[in-house]
């Protein structure tokens, strides 16, 4: 060293100034935390630093002095590491420093255009369901007719039912004694487990509703780690998420997901970090993949999003999660008493099912050679209804054992399919943009009985109706979140309807409602927390009277223009003439079902 340190004081005065600038921009570089060059690379920028001002060295002096810097750059250098977020609810006022070694540079993604489907079939992608304007997992479904499922709300027991939260339509309507029955629409898609796997917090009930601005989406379960929030795909509970200031770190604010992986902050001011803590039971997936609406923000080392600054209302920060390992499936709690010759199938199934009313042939109709399922019937409606599978339970004390797989449910598709007739069931427009005229309506109670109560509440962070039932007992209270059998997520719907149609009877607790061909009527649409007016209609239109087929009925506003329902699913309250709508405080509505004149029936002599 000592034979190094004359031959370097030998150099020109030029080469000692510049030596020292590059020993102070070093030691800045260092005290800033900004170095993370390779050492390999340091000593190339040293050597030639050397080489560019000793021209006139002599040889044997600039070899001597890149021996003595190679020397030096031999000495370590500590990187910084990544602390792993401890995955606990309990949140630090102070989120700790979170660099990474090589760092991912998160890039902004661009948005898709608002959707603005309908109403023709040719309107819609060949991979969008036009029930829903939504994309589905396998386009192959859309191909095949529908399945009208008769599913049970009474008994108690009977719920949570399962696969509710799949179909593309659901219709509710009164069958006397105070009860209520859905025949629920499955097309463009089956059913499927959806493991509900916490993410390590407390999964979220209250509804956010942010008074202003506000940040925020979703995290969301990437079933095909694709890196993309898909339409069929569905949220996460449970996660944790912190609102970060960027350059302090400081925790702002804190909340957690909702059971279908929903959250929000209040627009922050400044620049500010997303940070997601997961268990480990998950893992994030890969982040900006396609558009800003459908991608994950989360870095996967970090769970945190890039600093940004929210200039408005930003409801498009996600993170995606992929489940790595997914639990075994237990047996539904909620089926008691079973006996031993019955199983619950180890597929995905839906129900309970219950028996066939008169009502399904008139909306087995509109679904052209759809296939209609219930369990039995009643004397002179089994005969008038066009079933293509009856599904009895094991006996006449468990109601709750008709059950359709998701297998059995594609067989029956495929053999509904029809030659040269093709499945169209478009006629309906969707749109983001909100129709004009709306009047607020965040809560919808549904009164069809004492024992038959429903709530309809709505989550601007997610734009659906969340729904709340009873627990049958006259009481209506307390509501408790409906949720499907196979999620475990409360059931979710972007659109609700109010139909008034003439209930028919034909005998005690026998109703037929009238929505046959050609028909039209008064109806409420809610949809983005509004309230419209509208209509229902089966009247013909031009793709009709070509074909000579039927389709679904349509929705128009009071000037006999289609009216665009909201990007979704579609829940209809199939209602009497008698029945009302009224607002019962600032967005706060009563559904109230008026019961049809239904005698008891005379014996027979």
């Amino acid at each position: 060293m000592l034979l190094c340190l004359v031959g370097l004081l030998e150099s020109r005065s030029s080469w000692i100034y510049s030596s020292a600038l590059f020993n102070s921009n070093f030691v800045n570089k260092r005290l800033s935390g900004q170095f993370h060059s390779l050492k390999i690379r340091t000593t190339i920028q040293r050597v030639a630093f050397c080489h560019r001002y000793n021209y006139s060295m002599r040889v044997s002096l600039l070899l001597l002095s890149a021996f003595c810097l190679l020397a030096s750059a031999c000495q370590p250098i500590a990187l910084a590491t990544t602390p792993t977020p401890a995955p606990t609810p309990a949140l630090d006022t102070v989120a700790p420093a979170t660099e990474t070694p090589i760092p991912i540079t998160p890039t902004p993604q661009p948005h898709l255009p608002p959707i603005s489907l309908g109403p023709e079939l040719e309107n819609f992608p060949s991979n969008v369901n036009p029930l829903t304007a939504r994309e589905v997992e396998d386009p192959s479904w859309l191909g095949l007719p529908a399945v009208l499922v008769s599913i049970s709300n009474m008994p108690v027991t009977a719920r949570p039912q399962a696969g509710i939260n799949f179909a593309s339509w659901v219709f509710e309507f009164y069958i006397g004694e105070g009860a209520t029955r859905f025949l629920s629409v499955f097309y463009g898609n089956g059913v499927r487990d959806i493991p509900n796997v916490n993410a390590g917090c407390a999964t979220r009930e209250q509804i956010l509703r942010p008074q202003g601005e506000w940040i925020g989406n979703r995290v969301f379960l990437d079933e095909n780690a694709n890196g993309r929030a898909d339409d069929w795909e569905t949220g996460v509970g449970g996660a944790c998420v912190r609102l970060l200031d960027a350059a302090r770190r400081e925790v702002l604010s804190e909340t957690t997901t909702d059971s279908n992986g929903y959250f929000a902050f209040d627009r922050p001011s400044g620049e500010v970090i997303l940070q997601f803590v997961i268990n480990d039971k998950y893992q994030f997936t890969t982040p900006d993949i396609g558009d800003e609406d459908h991608d994950s923000d989360a870095d996967p080392a970090t769970g945190e999003t890039r600093p940004f600054t929210a200039d408005t209302t930003a409801s498009f920060w996600d993170a995606g999660v992929i489940l790595l390992e997914k639990p075994l499936p237990t047996p539904s709690p909620v089926v008691t008493g079973t006996p031993e010759n019955w199983f619950i199938p180890q597929e995905p199934y839906i129900g309970p099912i219950r028996s066939g009313r008169m009502t399904y042939r008139q909306i087995n109709y509109m679904f052209w050679n759809s296939c209609l399922v219930f369990a039995s019937a009643g004397r002179g409606i089994i005969d008038a209804l066009d079933a293509c599978e009856i599904i009895y339970g094991v006996d006449d004390y468990t109601p709750n054992s008709s059950l359709l797989t998701v297998t059995r449910m594609r067989q029956l598709a495929e053999k509904s399919l029809v030659a040269n007739q093709p499945v169209n069931y478009s006629g309906n427009i969707f749109s983001d943009e909100v129709p004009a005229g709306g009047i607020p309506a965040t809560d919808i109670s549904v009164y069809y009985h004492a024992y038959t109560q429903a709530l309809w509440k709505y989550d601007p962070i997610s734009g659906v109706y969340l729904r709340w039932r009873d627990m049958a007992d006259g009481t209506g209270q307390p509501l408790i979140p409906a949720t499907d059998r196979l999620t475990g997520r409360q059931q979710s719907f972007e659109n609700v309807i109010v139909v008034f149609a003439e209930h028919m009877r034909i005998r005690h607790n026998q109703f037929e409602i009238d929505l046959s061909p050609n028909q039209r009527g008064y109806a409420y649409l809610f949809r983005d927390g509004q309230y419209f007016p509208i209509h229902w209609a089966t009247v013909n239109r031009e793709w009709e009277k070509q074909s000579g087929l039927p389709r679904p009925m349509y929705f128009l506003d009071t000037n006999n223009n289609p009216i665009a329902l909201h990007p979704g699913r579609t829940w209809i309250h199939l209602v009497t003439p008698f029945s009302y709508v009224e607002e019962q405080a600032e967005g706060q509505w009563l559904i109230r079902f008026v019961q049809p004149a239904d005698p008891e029936d005379t014996p027979s002599p």
